[in-house]
């Protein structure tokens, strides 16, 4: 199980394990501390007001969605729209075969 976010991406959808959003699918927008990520849908939780949420509480993917990742390092601007492309795009490759660690 990973319990610190050492090696986790920006771009990188989780799975929330835990609490009222168990099930939604998140990317990975920032990272507070060792123990939690600033996760973000595009929809309830947009780019600009991301959920906090503790590390042990998602399924990590190894998927990360490279556009999201280069803009978020560059520190341009990711659109809503842009963040829901994406994680529906990660979450079909999960389904096709893909691995959740966590």
């Amino acid at each position: 199980m990973i319990t610190t976010v050492d090696g986790l991406r920006y771009g990188q959808i989780v799975k929330s394990i835990k609490g009222r959003d168990c099930y939604q699918y998140y990317l990975i927008v920032g990272l507070i501390g060792d123990k939690y990520l600033s996760l973000t849908d595009g929809v309830k939780h947009p780019i600009t007001k991301p959920k906090k949420k503790n590390i042990k509480h998602v399924k990590i993917s190894m998927s990360v969605d490279k556009d999201s990742e280069e803009r978020l390092l560059r520190g341009e601007p990711l659109t809503n729209s842009q963040i829901k492309t994406a994680i529906e795009r990660l979450k079909n490759q999960h389904e096709e075969g893909g691995r959740f660690h966590g």
